[in-house]
């Protein structure tokens, strides 16, 4: 069922950037829904690469008019250039978050979101259209994803609920220790599997999976996700 949802709205996505982007290149479902970790309150992934900025304003125009259901749609727009070799400042043509009705273009600053795009799409994307991930993106730097990685600790910590902060800190341990790219349930997963059961690991997984917010962050959540910086910086 889920994934039905999914596809019937990936099959959009595709639709509207075939009609728009003529200098479309491929489009890249990544995310819970590559990494297989998809729930019913999750968002739909999307990394979109094209050969120019042409059509970009009217795709975004069009993805938040029409395709930003039944799921939040979260999409970025880049150039192959970009993604075939990911850097600073993570470049960007168009950004589209259909949560807060949304589409914007790179000011400049570029989306330092989309090293972590790049890591899972190339990993583990799934191409609705054009060639496979890894022909198409480069691979990123493993320090640079750790840095990354430890930045979203934090900022989920002040930002986000006690279920995002405990399965993204358990997710980036798994990444450290193994170099794989896991969704927040495996994060769990793995946790368990490898540090030991925790009452704290597991009621954010049973949140996440019905797609319960447990709001932010309390003593124990914090203490278990800043040691999890510390071993990214180690």
């Amino acid at each position: 069922m889920v994934e039905e949802a999914w596809q019937d709205q990936g099959a959009a996505v595709v639709s509207a950037c075939r009609r728009l982007l003529p200098g479309l290149v491929g489009v890249y479902v990544h995310g819970s829904a590559a990494l297989g970790g998809m729930t019913n309150s999750s968002d739909l992934d999307v990394l979109v690469i094209t050969e120019t900025g042409e059509g970009v304003a009217g795709l975004g125009r069009a993805l938040l008019a029409d395709v930003g259901s039944p799921r939040p749609l979260e999409l970025s727009v880049v150039a192959r250039s970009a993604a075939i070799q990911p850097q600073w400042p993570w470049p960007y043509l168009l950004h589209v978050n259909s949560a807060e009705h949304r589409a914007n273009t790179d000011s400049g600053d570029g989306d330092p979101d989309l090293i972590a795009h790049y890591a899972v799409t190339r990993a583990a994307g799934i191409a609705l259209t054009g060639p496979e991930p890894a022909e198409v993106i480069g691979p990123v730097d493993r320090g640079q994803l750790l840095d990354h990685l430890g930045d979203e600790l934090r900022w989920g910590l002040d930002h986000s609920d006690q279920r995002y902060a405990v399965l993204n800190a358990c997710r980036a341990s798994a990444y450290a220790a193994t170099g794989r790219l896991l969704s927040k349930l495996d994060g769990a997963a793995w946790w368990v599997a490898n540090r030991g059961a925790s009452q704290l690991v597991e009621r954010a997984r049973e949140a996440q999976a019905a797609g319960v917010d447990l709001g932010p962050a309390g003593s124990a959540a914090t203490a278990f996700v800043n040691d999890r910086i510390t071993e990214l910086r180690e």
